[in-house]
């Protein structure tokens, strides 16, 4: 006879086509009904979701019932955690996910304790690096239900990362709310044995519940009725913790590794990946800010007199939490919700850019040497790099000066001539007072963790690097023209020459919030820039040449379907190349007018691709660029067509032998390799629907996504009105991760510069604020350097106790590097080896300036938690 184990349970989204608000109230009295439940032992267990973010909000609301909601979760009666919000796998860094669970085992433990259990039922898709995040948390066991490709059936499973990570697997075949039969139908056998297919263990599981469903009151009762009916199982309450113990004695379970994003059991939604780019935009800035900017100046700042502040950075970082929960993330929810999701994120870019600019002007506050302008390099290694910033001056004329008194040459990209005088309603009583806001371009080396000085002397004219008009640019890696023929990049290390090497592609977009689908009736548009008005800045240390115009495209799917076009989409794009700088910067500027579209920034190249390759939290992923499935996804009953747009984070790349061309994004989120050759990397700027869901798609057959029965129109989805897509493309021999993420770092990081001045007061709204002087004498402190070129940093943060700094890297390849390198430090220091939670698992050394790295496995993290001595 075989055992199930009833798991009672409800899955509850933070929100979705109802607001965030909707679902509180709903969820303050669902938990009256859990808490008199338990209280009357009508149900023994019970699972929250395996999130905090619901608890978190109930007990803002309701906190008078903490105490006996502590007492069922200390009991092991009521389980919650370990995760902060049900996170969307495949759009979310890893360094957010690693917070997540952080914040979530934080606050579950605080109430009693937190389910070791890596619980995320409804997630569109898995990423492979999932394993290596659970077993950095110690937590050995996951539940999910999306994914499984056709050759890897099996319910019950080992999943393994590339560092050897393991965790064992309830999969979810037939979804989290499967056990709703149980309460509302008499056919027990029937749902028994659906359970029990694709396994031969006799230990299955069945969860009871689904979403926002109320409590079961009857839940014993039809467990004895679902045993009195048959001979074949015996159902028992249970919970997953004393489930796994019972799974983990089955024989022979197979071993799987690899992502599963697969539409086998489930719609897998591959095209959520581009939905609502504006809140994909938004939430990776936030994490991009947090991750390299405002974490590591805090760390930095807590050495020089200023005390970390975690409660407002724990603050930020669960709004990001919330803006990545699976739905939240896909932007697949009413205009309403959407709204709520955006307008969080801006208050926490607020406060994230206040810190920032806060510990920047703090940090500059007390300095002995006549130094003006500072500089600050917030990762753990030597940056050189050409900085650009403003400069404000009384005079239109000034000469830069370092700490060591040399003269610092910089190149002017522009200067602007502002009048402070005092307001009047008469402007001509208004008395002129002027000063100059210079943009200029600055080559500086940084130590790590450390800052470098400028004086500023005014009133010298000084001969410093033109600034000249061109049509043509280049640096030491690229030459860049744009004429009649299209854009023409050429690269000096090999001598190729890529013709018309970006252009854009429109295409029709009738799919839903959750998926892209092509129009019924498409007309694909291949779009160039040769109608255009070039100007163009060149200069040693800074080029730049701004592309303006308009392409005539349809104006909706009507006008797409008799291949009219009755719309000018205005653009903007800026390509930027730098001295010493492998990466051409591209700022795409659009006004949306257009309905019903996707609009994809294509990268022409010579390599005919086999596979294309991108980044996952943290590691690297080669994939086919055609799925296998695509031809017979209809026969072997899939849910959808298991398209080729896959997802990356920080950076996408397709290579041969001979070249390497990659992509880095700052807020895309999905790609696709295209042609007939497959030559071209496809990256999705955006697409625009007008539909939470709907039903019978080219790629998606069958029912609407989200809500089956009710159309829910969301016309702010189109996406109407101005957008702006950054990001960089390099051109290379060869594809080396480590090297995209250093530089997707150094795109990240805004120049984190301040000058000491009262002339404008509005060059940051928190200048306008009177500060003292920080308590400490600004000095040089590099305090941590780690001189490992094939290594990724990943984090340069506090530790939780603030008693010293914690450094994560990775190695990203698939073999092992061998001494890797080093680190040097300050101050003599105690090194501990931490575990993704920041607990120390390794006593490592004591008292060292200098350790060096041993092996990196592949795919390995390693976290050290570094401690000066006093």
């Amino acid at each position: 006879m075989k055992k199930v184990f009833v798991i009672a349970h409800t899955h509850w989204d933070f929100e979705w086509y109802f607001t965030r608000q909707d679902a509180r109230i709903q969820f303050i009295y669902h938990m009256d009904e859990v808490l008199r439940a338990l209280k009357n032992n009508v149900i023994d267990y019970y699972l929250l979701d395996g999130q905090m973010s619901i608890i978190d909000d109930y007990l803002e609301s309701v906190p008078e019932n903490a105490p006996e909601l502590r007492k069922f979760i200390k009991s092991g009666r009521l389980f919650v955690g370990p995760w902060y919000t049900q996170v969307d796998e495949m759009v979310t860094s890893g360094e957010s996910m690693v917070r997540n669970l952080q914040q979530g085992i934080k606050l579950s433990s605080e109430l009693g304790r937190s389910v070791p259990i890596g619980y995320l039922p409804d997630s569109f898709g898995q990423n492979h690096d999932i394993p290596k995040i659970y077993n950095g948390f110690g937590i050995k066991n996951a539940v999910f239900w999306r994914g499984m490709p056709k050759e890897k059936s099996a319910r019950y499973f080992y999943w393994t990362s590339d560092d050897n990570s393991k965790v064992l697997v309830a999969n979810l075949r037939n979804g989290y709310p499967v056990g709703v039969d149980l309460m509302e139908s008499p056919n027990y056998s029937d749902l028994l044995h659906k359970i029990s297919t694709d396994t031969n263990v006799n230990n299955l599981v069945l969860p009871v519940g689904g979403d926002q469903r109320p409590v079961d009151f009857n839940l014993k009762q039809r467990i004895k009725e679902a045993n009195a009916s048959q001979n074949e199982f015996k159902l028992v309450e249970g919970t997953y913790p004393e489930y796994f113990k019972e799974l983990a004695k089955e024989k022979e379970l197979p071993t799987y590794s690899g992502e599963f994003v697969d539409p086998s059991t489930s719609k897998i939604h591959r095209g959520i990946y581009s939905s609502r780019a504006d809140l994909k935009m938004l939430y990776d800035r936030l994490e991009r800010l947090m991750t390299y900017e405002v974490e590591p100046l805090m760390a930095m700042a807590q050495y020089h007199g200023i005390e970390t502040k975690p409660g407002i950075i724990s603050q930020i970082w669960k709004t990001i939490f919330r803006g990545q929960a699976h739905d939240s993330a896909g932007g697949c929810n009413s205009d309403e919700t959407n709204r709520d999701i955006y307008h969080r994120g801006e208050v926490a870019l607020q406060l994230g850019l206040s810190l920032k600019g806060y510990l920047l002007r703090k940090l500059s506050s007390n300095v002995t040497d006549k130094m003006d302008l500072f500089f600050w390099n917030p990762t753990v290694s030597p940056i050189t790099k050409v900085h650009r910033t403003y400069v404000i001056t009384q005079s239109p004329d000034f000469k830069l000066v370092n700490e060591k008194g040399d003269k610092v040459e910089y190149q002017v990209i522009k200067q602007d001539k502002i009048n402070r005088a005092v307001l009047r309603h008469n402007e001509k009583e208004m008395v002129p007072d002027y000063y100059y806001k210079t943009t200029i371009a600055v080559v500086l080396t940084i130590q790590p963790t450390d800052w470098t000085g400028i004086l500023i002397k005014e009133n010298v004219v000084d001969k410093n690097i033109v600034s000249k008009d061109s049509d043509v640019i280049e640096n030491e890696y690229y030459l860049i023209s744009m004429n009649h023929s299209g854009l023409t990049l050429t690269d000096k290390n090999s001598g190729k020459v890529y013709h018309d090497f970006l252009t854009i592609e429109d295409g029709g977009d009738e799919g839903d919030t959750y998926d892209y689908s092509p129009a019924y009736k498409d007309w694909i548009l291949s779009l160039n820039f040769n109608d255009s008005e070039t100007k163009g800045i060149k200069g040693e240390l800074y080029n730049s040449l701004s592309i303006k115009g308009d392409w005539s495209l349809p104006a909706d799917l009507e006008e797409r379907s008799k291949k009219q076009k009755s719309k000018k989409l205005k653009y903007n794009l800026q390509l930027t190349l730098e001295k010493n700088t492998p990466v051409v910067g591209v700022t795409l500027n659009l006004a949306n007018n257009v309905l019903d579209h996707r609009l994809r920034m294509v990268i022409n190249t010579d390599i005919n691709a086999k596979n294309s390759y991108s980044d996952t939290p943290f590691g690297t992923i080669e994939r086919p660029v055609i799925d296998p499935h695509l031809k017979d996804w209809k026969d072997i009953g899939y849910h959808e067509e298991p398209t080729s747009i896959r997802p990356f984070l920080h950076f996408t790349n397709i290579h041969n032998s001979e070249s390497s061309v990659s992509f880095i994004g700052l807020g895309e989120k999905d790609f696709q390799v295209i042609g007939d050759s497959f030559s071209s990397l496809a990256v999705t700027l955006f697409r625009g629907v007008g539909f939470l869901g709907r039903p019978d798609l080219l790629r998606r057959p069958s029912d609407a996504s989200g809500l089956q029965t009710k159309y829910v129109p969301t016309p702010d989805s189109q996406l109407q009105g101005d957008m702006t897509f950054k990001g960089g493309i390099i051109v290379d021999k060869e594809f080396d991760p480590s090297k995209l993420q250093r530089e997707h770092n150094l795109l990240s990081v805004d120049d984190l510069f301040y000058q000491n001045q009262d002339i404008d007061k509005f060059t940051m709204r928190v200048q306008y604020f009177r500060i003292n002087k920080n308590i400490e004498t600004l000095n040089h402190k590099s305090l941590v350097n780690v001189k490992a070129d094939d290594l990724v940093e990943s984090s340069f943060t506090s530790t939780t106790d603030g008693t010293g700094l914690v450094v994560r890297l990775y190695n990203p390849f698939k073999n092992t590097l061998k001494n890797p390198g080093s680190i040097s430090l300050y101050d003599n220091c105690n090194i501990k080896i931490l575990d993704l939670n920041n607990q120390v698992i390794e006593n490592g050394v004591d008292n060292v300036k200098e350790y060096e790295l041993s092996s990196f496995g592949p795919g390995e993290i390693r976290t050290f938690g570094i401690y000066p001595i006093e």
